[in-house]
């Protein structure tokens, strides 16, 4: 089995006359996971997700919103779900020396100040964190919503246990392509990113973010309702789909609660959900779910 590393991705939220949009950004091709597709800023736990002053949530309670046992790692994971979002977005969660939530301009000097620290088009999570620490801010974990928890498939070289966080743009920020960590980068309702991707245009939805986006074109209008309804139910047990390539359909990609996945039996025993199809399959290139 190939060796599963932590990871956040933020769906990151803002209020516009048509209703709340999501901020997408595309992988570039090159990418060793999911190039191309379209998804949330986000990425991997680093090791230097540990030197960061931080406020709004102890490691405690970053363990009891994630089900986690593991305070620390809970606390790191959503460290690390700051980060990924500012190095992926322009979107800083942070407050200043007067718990002030950051604007642009403080934005734009820690941008200035990371661009020195680069290599190539890596930026080192510890240079990060120093530049954060050097202008006195403090992540404000507290703006981060936990709503999911997906695992990889097994039969992927690259494994993931990401944890899903919902978050409203702050005031006076805007948020941003990172060129150097994605192709593209753009706004859009929850409806226009899905009938875009099942038109067979630009947007590439993979199943996590297929499902998330089917989940927010349902809830209330407002950014914060959005964040609300995600959150209803809490983070849940972790979804590890399974990929088969055998099924009627074709090729699909498996829920634990399609009677068709092979430990859906403890999913329901843990869940007590009742049997459902609940899998995405594979035409023309393009995920679609199936339910019921």
């Amino acid at each position: 089995m190939p060796p599963v590393r932590n990871a956040a991705t933020v769906v990151l939220l803002r209020d516009t006359a048509h209703g709340p949009e999501t901020f997408l950004v595309r992988r570039h091709g090159q990418s060793g996971f999911m190039a191309g597709a379209t998804v949330f800023p986000g990425g991997k736990l680093d090791d230097a997700d540990v030197a960061a002053q931080t406020s709004g949530l102890t490691p405690q309670q970053c363990g009891e919103r994630l089900g986690l046992a593991d305070a620390d790692l809970a606390w790191r994971i959503h460290i690390a779900a700051v980060r990924e979002l500012h190095e992926e977005a322009h979107v800083l969660l942070a407050r200043d020396a007067h718990g002030r939530v950051v604007d642009g301009a403080a934005v734009a000097a820690i941008d200035l100040a990371l661009e020195g620290a680069r290599e190539g088009h890596q930026l080192p999570a510890d240079k990060w964190h120093a530049a954060v620490q050097a202008a006195g801010l403090t992540l404000a974990l507290e703006l981060l919503t936990p709503f999911a928890h997906w695992l990889t498939p097994r039969a992927e070289p690259r494994r993931f246990d990401t944890w899903f966080f919902a978050a409203v743009q702050p005031a006076g920020q805007q948020a941003a392509l990172d060129p150097h960590e994605s192709s593209d980068a753009f706004w859009r309702t929850a409806r226009a990113a899905l009938d875009e991707h099942d038109a067979g245009g630009a947007i590439l939805l993979p199943p996590p973010t297929l499902l998330t986006m089917l989940q927010m074109a349902e809830l209330p209008t407002a950014a914060a309702a959005v964040i609300t309804g995600l959150a209803q139910d809490g983070v849940g047990p972790c979804v590890e789909p399974h990929f088969a390539v055998d099924t009627p359909d074709g090729p699909a990609i498996i829920l634990p609660a399609d009677v068709g996945h092979p430990e859906h039996a403890a999913w329901h025993a843990q869940t007590g959900v009742s049997a459902q199809r609940s899998r995405f399959l594979l035409r023309n290139g393009r995920f679609t779910f199936v339910r019921g």
